[in-house]
């Protein structure tokens, strides 16, 4: 294609890091005057650079900026809009860039070499220092570009993979020795520089890099007082609080965050940090080792070229990258870490936090991946649902199902909605199982005796109460109380021993130190009253307050079901009554479809347990059903999985009666146990009543679109 005749400039700036200062300046000086040596103006300037950094823009007059961007990436957000302009503006004729590989240094060749083709094909001419591409070369000469183009490019992507390979051996070997790979040090430690002896030289401040012969860094304690919050931290997660309420008391203490007064760049989370903490944040101080005195190095990877293995540096694989060429983050197994001594010591007992550790795993195994619900109200009865169908014993999640209408909302399957397959899509109407669940538990209360035993069950709330062990924040206020205790005793006695010393120079430094003791007293009385104000009030409890309360919230229950402020408040009070609904399915015939249908229900309060043992989708055991039992029982049937005739999956560890019994589950999978058999939610004789489930009137029948089910 002939090219354009028309002559506009347009320039492509690119970096990998914002370690290379000079990289854009020089690249752009290169451009202007290149282009003014052929007469094609240009809007450029190198102060456009600095602008374009400050707004964090991509484009700017003539200018396209991918600032610390990898040229492997095949989405860049500048060259992406370079192309769009090239393609779209028929003035431009020129597209200046530095060198070959500021455009790209792709793993694959072909991918920049399509990308050259097309450009060509607009009729647009690009200059490089080392090369150019005009669209106007035919035969030879465009042969010749081609394989110029297929080399460079090549080469470019060769150098990268073998950086790489390179970058990750230096960082294995300096991992091995406990030094730093880079980064920055862990809240409470620094940077410091030691001798190959170990002997420290210097702590470096941050932004600054020394190269001396033998010296390596390390991540050494530099702040006593945040290790011992970082401790603290970790004892609040062993008594079983989560991330997000560590991270929101220490932000009501007033303890700033690790970044406090950092200036963070970028273009797009640029400016000065507001030094809170949040659950990240937290969670990475509990997950890093530094504080049991190891370095961990390989916990995670993202690289595009090569990675950590086993046995050094190995190739990325296919499905490690994103679309856009990017390194998709992974965890590697704890075989391919690498862990040494760091040289600080250790300031929590290894023991306590390899066990912390594994309880944080295991917490979040269940729900890790999977989506939250935008609105918490939508699904008052989240974690309080389970499929007892066949002793699955599954929890039910809350989703929404778009496929008909404008998003029903369901209770499914968790087990069926992890893994797809292994069980049945068993599911129920949200809204109808809450209006049900309300209405019993009004007729419920009324019917037995209402006032008098929420009563009883409000004081024996408050007797566990009183017995329970002290809060955190109990310990920390008791830590304040007799550190002001020790302050006040020490400011007391001052004046005496000013009086007592017959050094005039000693009495000066006394009376200095009585003023500091005294300005650290009104400190420790000030926070302390702090946490005074917050902690709860030890004055005795209204009980008869506290029944009104639940007795309003009970009769304005049908209200607050289509209210979606006052649904807030449901969540509570089931928590309170221990609600929990365990519910049995069956195959059935909807709108003329084999489908899967409600069959009946259980509903328990309080420490009753549902007849079967519950479960997370990723089937570990919860509270309020029977405990797991490995062996001991004869078994319907000994396989894991999908049964051809339609039966639920058999889970490994699920509590079973001997065959017979009265609440040994049927071995006739996915079909009705018929008039006379106990339902698939429990026998007559189950832990949660010695009466058969009380079954409702026509109005409060539950299914997912037939009148035939019910609980």
């Amino acid at each position: 294609m002939d090219r354009r005749s028309t002559k506009e400039g347009r320039v492509y700036l690119r970096r990998s890091s914002s370690k290379q200062e000079s990289s854009l300046a020089t690249q752009l000086e290169w451009a202007i005057e290149r282009a003014r040596s052929i007469g094609v103006p240009l809007r450029a300037t190198v102060a456009d650079i600095e602008h374009m950094q400050r707004h964090g823009m991509v484009s700017y007059r003539d200018l396209f900026l991918d600032d610390a961007v990898s040229g492997s990436k095949k989405k860049r957000p500048a060259f992406d809009a370079m192309l769009d302009e090239a393609r779209s503006n028929g003035h431009v004729s020129h597209l200046f860039a530095f060198k070959r590989d500021r455009l790209g240094r792709p793993r694959d060749p072909v991918d920049m070499m399509v990308i050259e083709r097309d450009i060509r094909s607009w009729g647009v001419r690009v200059e490089m220092s080392d090369g150019v591409i005009d669209p106007a070369d035919r035969g030879s000469a465009a042969l010749g570009q081609t394989a110029m183009s297929l080399f460079g490019y090549h080469e470019r992507g060769e150098f990268s993979k073998k950086l790489s390979e390179r970058v990750v051996l230096v960082q294995a070997s300096l991992a091995r020795k406990g030094y730093s790979t880079g980064g920055r040090p862990p809240y409470g430690f620094g940077r410091f520089l030691v001798d190959a002896a170990g002997t420290t030289v210097e702590e470096l401040p941050e932004g600054r890099k020394v190269k001396e012969a033998g010296c390596h860094v390390r991540f050494l304690p530099n702040d006593e007082a945040k290790i011992g919050i970082w401790v603290r931290i970790l004892e609040w997660l062993e008594a079983g609080w989560g991330y997000k309420r560590v991270a929101e008391h220490l932000n009501e203490v007033g303890i700033p965050g690790p970044d406090a007064g950092r200036q963070r760049g970028g273009r797009k989370f640029g400016g000065r940090v507001s030094g809170k903490w949040n659950h990240n944040t937290v969670r990475s101080l509990a997950m890093n080792a530094l504080i049991i005195g190891e370095k961990e190095y390989g916990r995670f990877s993202q690289g595009m070229h090569h990675r950590l293995g086993p046995n050094g540096p190995r190739a990325v694989n296919a499905d490690e990258l994103l679309d856009d060429g990017a390194g998709r983050i992974v965890e590697n197994d704890s075989d391919v870490r690498i862990r040494a001594e760091a040289g600080g010591g250790a300031f929590f007992d290894p023991e306590r936090w390899h066990r912390l550790q594994a309880k944080l795993a295991e917490r979040g195994r269940a729900q890790r991946g999977q989506r939250r619900a935008p609105d918490a109200s939508a699904y008052p009865l989240a974690a309080r649902v389970f499929d007892l169908t066949d002793g699955c014993g599954s929890i039910m999640q809350g989703a929404a199902r778009k496929d008909r209408g404008g998003g029903r909302l369901l209770y499914r399957c968790g087990i069926y909605m992890k893994r797809r397959g292994s069980c049945h899509h068993n599911a129920v109407d949200a809204e109808a199982l809450l209006t049900f669940t309300v209405r019993t538990l009004t007729k419920l209360v009324t019917a037995a005796g209402g006032v008098a035993k929420l009563k009883a069950a409000v004081r024996r709330r408050i007797q566990m109460t009183a017995t329970e062990a002290r809060s955190p924040q109990q310990a920390i206020r008791d830590e304040l109380a007799a550190k002001a205790t020790r302050l006040r005793r020490q400011v007391e006695q001052a004046p005496r021993r000013i009086l007592e010393e017959e050094d005039d120079a000693m009495r000066t430094q006394l009376r200095i130190a009585s003023r500091e003791l005294a300005a650290e007293l009104a400190v420790v009385e000030e926070r302390l009253a702090e946490h005074d104000a917050r902690l709860p009030s030890s004055a005795p409890v209204d009980v008869e307050a506290e029944v009104r309360k639940a007795m309003q919230v009970l009769e304005r229950i049908d209200a607050v079901c289509g209210d979606a402020v006052a649904r807030g408040e449901l969540p509570r009070l089931l928590d309170d009554l221990g609600v929990r609904i365990g519910l049995t399915f069956r195959a059935g015939i909807t709108n003329r479809r084999t489908a899967r249908v409600l069959q009946g229900g259980i509903m328990a309060f309080g420490n009753r347990l549902l007849p079967c043992t519950l479960r997370t989708s990723g089937g570990r055991p919860l509270a309020g059903g029977l405990p797991p039992q490995d062996s001991g029982h004869d078994h319907c049937d000994d396989h894991v999985g999908h049964r051809d005739d339609g039966g639920h999956e058999k889970h490994r560890g699920r509590a079973r009666s001997p065959a017979g019994g009265k609440t040994a589950p049927s071995c006739r999978r996915g079909k009705s146990t018929g008039p006379n058999g106990p339902s698939r939610g429990g026998g007559a004789k189950t832990p949660v009543d010695s009466k058969k489930p009380r079954q409702p009137s026509g109005t409060e029948r539950l299914s997912k679109g037939t009148s035939g089910g019910r609980t």
